[in-house]
């Protein structure tokens, strides 16, 4: 791949990064939840989901369990849900913990691998982001790759996306925002937890039009 290619690359990723969605609403409310640890944990478990989905599609494999419609429609659900899920937790949550406090709290490993978990399965599951890949990230990959260049795409789009999904976790409990965080916990943490259980209703309501 030439440096032109790469640069596509790099600028298709970042783009898919930041554009908003699930991905976005749960590391906000984890980040806000559970503190910047849990946040940044979220964030990296997300990135190896998105590392994965690049590497499937640039050897092919992504492409042949999307054009399986029963490995679909199993994909589009088990997002809606998990989706939905951490939108409900999102909103329960209702421990009063200020910002710092929960940082420091959510350092034990149980919590490290649940935020893990969710980061790397709403990327893995989300319905949009494998459409993303086979859509766009699948127009750069030269069918005479090698493992190594297959394997640096992945990387590379794994690296942009931790990147700016760290770099929002560490903003959203920066010293300016601590204190704003602190006064509207429980507002925030309903507005991310809504924003979820709409866009899991909302491709819900898809997958049923697709059906009938």
């Amino acid at each position: 791949m030439d440096i032109g290619s790469w640069f596509q690359l790099v600028v298709i990723c970042f783009l898919g990064a930041i554009s908003p969605g699930p991905s976005l609403a749960l590391i906000a409310g984890n980040t806000i939840v559970g503190g910047r640890t849990y946040g940044v944990v979220t964030s990296l478990g997300h990135a190896a989901g998105i590392g994965l989905w690049a590497f499937l599609t640039a050897v092919g494999i992504a492409g042949v369990l999307v054009d399986q419609s029963g490995i679909l429609l199993a994909l589009r659900l088990s997002g809606a849900v998990l989706i939905a899920y951490i939108g409900f937790r999102t909103i329960m949550v209702g421990d009063g913990l200020t910002v710092q406090q929960k940082d420091e709290r959510s350092t034990g490993s149980r919590l490290l691998l649940r935020g893990t978990g969710e980061g790397f399965l709403i990327s893995l599951l989300n319905p949009k982001i494998a459409l993303f890949f086979l859509a766009i990230f699948s127009h750069l990959v030269d069918p005479d790759s090698g493992l190594l260049e297959t394997g640096l795409m992945g990387i590379t789009a794994a690296s942009i996306d931790a990147c700016w999904y760290v770099s929002v976790a560490l903003m959203l409990t920066g010293t300016r925002l601590i204190n704003a965080l602190r006064s509207s916990d429980t507002t925030l943490r309903r507005i991310s937890g809504g924003f979820l259980i709409l866009i899991a209703l909302y491709f819900l309501g898809v997958m049923i039009r697709g059906l009938l």
